[in-house]
């Protein structure tokens, strides 16, 4: 990542700072959740910190202001390219390879809102009027995440539902056509990677069908009860034919009992698309107190599917919900302060904070989900997150690191596991 940074591009013309310098304190800003520019800032004023942060990371700390001004110039490929290389390298030292489905990267696409202003905040805003009357504008996101079952979520690839460009706002933009962009920039970033897209029920489309078959990959999406109702009546006659095509399993942990009943199909028809179908009913009963709880779940592949894949099928098109919890979730509410408006009148410097926050948030992943940090947090110290980026914070305040010790850590080469 650090040479990444180093050939950034440098339209400035004063100098006091290198780009890595610049590219990495917007980085820290979040992997410190600190929240805000005024917040490191803050920060920054402390001698042992700013000397803590010269040691660790081998860089000056500069003001967030200059960091500012240099997004302001930066373009924001850039920074995603950082983000995509690390991501590659993960993947070519094979450390993401045990979560793969089926020989495949389950990667799972869905959109969030960024930002909401009362007035205009630039010509790619998009807009909304209520039935009073009042405009609101805001700034939109799509992204591409590699998920692994163990919790992890990590930005591949972000496209902006934006107007950028656009003379008329009666057509907006919106997250249908923002995936057409998105999906060439995967298929760019990740030409030959295995994928198996996992989406909510906007995508059971055939221009989303489409696409998948033109990059070769597979997916799993939602299938919600209004949608294609030519292919749901198809699906309501082959249920009845093939009312033995069916599988149940039973998960037992320390609270529930959880009963999986799944139903498959396979072959249907849907313009010039051969689709195969699952419904799963799981049923939860609590061990304390035996409440029983229904949830059902319906997906359309084009994954082979049976009677011992159908579970599976059903497991990983939920999994899409993990980039909204541990991924979107996290961001917004965890200490990433996602919406935060950290440039409030410059949209590439936005999206910009917006890479670095993505960055920031594969590093601090891997780091949590690191064995060694791991068991401290989950048996040795038995602290929450939260906790310990608070102490994390308060070391780079209070304690003096010595160069030695850094040293001593990294003189030889060792290998870090993930839980």
């Amino acid at each position: 990542m650090s040479q990444d940074l180093v050939t950034l591009s440098d339209f400035r013309q004063r100098k006091q700072y290198r780009t890595q310098e610049l590219g990495m304190a917007g980085i820290a800003m979040f992997m410190f959740k600190e929240g805000s520019r005024n917040a490191f800032n803050n920060e920054r004023k402390d001698p042992r910190f700013r000397d803590n942060y010269n040691k660790l990371f081998g860089l000056s700390l500069p003001h967030m202001d200059s960091v500012d001004d240099f997004f302001r110039q930066l373009p924001e490929t850039e920074l995603e390219k950082v983000k995509v290389n690390m991501v590659s390298h993960l993947i070519r030292k094979k450390v993401l390879e045990s979560w793969k489905f089926r020989g495949h990267y389950v990667v799972a696409i869905d959109g969030t809102g960024m930002a909401t202003f009362d007035q205009r905040h630039c010509d790619s805003c998009l807009s909304k009027t209520s039935k009073n009357g009042v405009t609101s504008y805001f700034h939109n996101v799509l992204e591409a995440k590699l998920l692994t079952t163990s919790g992890m979520s990590l930005s591949i690839a972000t496209e902006w539902i934006s107007n950028e460009g656009k003379k008329s706002y009666q057509k907006q933009d919106c997250e249908q056509a923002a995936f057409v962009r998105l999906a060439a920039k995967i298929k760019n970033y990740f030409p030959r990677l295995p994928i198996v897209m996992v989406a909510d029920g906007l995508y059971p489309k055939a221009g989303f069908f489409n696409i998948c078959r033109q990059n070769n990959w597979k997916y799993i999406v939602t299938l919600k009860d209004g949608s294609l109702k030519s292919l749901q009546e198809e699906i309501s006659w082959e249920k009845r034919v093939n009312h033995k095509q069916k599988s149940e399993i039973t998960r037992v942990d320390k609270t529930t009992v959880t009963i999986l009943n799944c139903q498959w199909l396979k072959d249907l028809s849907y313009r010039e698309h051969t689709l195969n179908w699952v419904e799963c009913i799981e049923e939860n009963t609590s061990k304390k107190t035996g409440e029983k709880h229904w949830q059902r779940f319906v997906h359309l592949t084009n994954m082979d599917i049976d009677s011992n894949l159908c579970i599976g099928i059903s497991d990983t098109g939920r999994l899409r919900q993990k980039i909204e919890n541990e991924g979107f979730n996290a961001q917004k509410n965890h200490g990433y302060a996602l919406e935060h408006k950290y440039s409030r009148v410059d949209f590439q410097a936005m999206r910009n904070y917006y890479q670095c926050l993505q960055i920031a948030h594969i590093i601090n992943q891997l780091v949590v989900a690191s064995k060694t940090i791991n068991t401290l947090l989950k048996k040795t110290w038995k602290f929450t997150e939260k906790h310990l980026w608070k102490r994390l914070l308060s070391f780079m305040s209070e304690v003096a690191i010595f160069e030695s010790e850094l040293t001593n850590l990294t003189a030889s080469r060792f290998q870090i596991r993930l839980e």
